[in-house]
């Protein structure tokens, strides 16, 4: 006895094989999507408030160059110096990005000149210890 349809079975299987597999490459396609489009917003929200606080930072050092006046959210340290080329001032503050981070600014001022000493990011967070790590005592059970 001879059985028909072997053939088209078998093709019917591969048939249903591919699309399973289409369809999960579909699904983990669109997770991907989303997932970088969420990163994406992220990234751009940072971008965001960093500039906020770097045109800030500018707009300070822009002030105390020009003796004008400075925001009354931001403390300013000064440090007057006295050298043989003349007086210089030492100035740093902090300008907030977001929660837990800030903009670190240290510049230096020589009458019209202004040296920037350091301008840099820093975690503003507080930090939390973990001592909680559990380890083999040597006892067996």
């Amino acid at each position: 006895m001879n059985r028909g349809g072997g053939v088209s079975c078998a093709v019917s299987l591969v048939m249903i094989f591919c699309v399973l597999c289409l369809a999960v490459f579909s699904v983990l396609t669109l997770a991907t999507a989303d997932r970088e489009k969420n990163l994406t917003q992220l990234t751009a929200q940072s971008a965001a408030a960093y500039y906020a606080a770097d045109r800030t930072a500018v707009e300070i050092v822009a002030a105390l160059r020009t003796g004008g006046d400075l925001p009354g959210d931001v403390a300013v340290n000064r440090m007057t110096s006295i050298t043989p080329e003349g007086s210089e001032e030492s100035v740093s503050f902090t300008v907030p990005i977001g929660e837990e981070q800030g903009l670190e600014v240290e510049v230096l001022l020589r009458g019209a000149d202004v040296e920037i000493l350091r301008w840099q990011t820093v975690y503003a967070g507080d930090w939390e210890t973990d001592d909680t790590l559990d380890l083999w005592s040597g006892d067996i059970y």
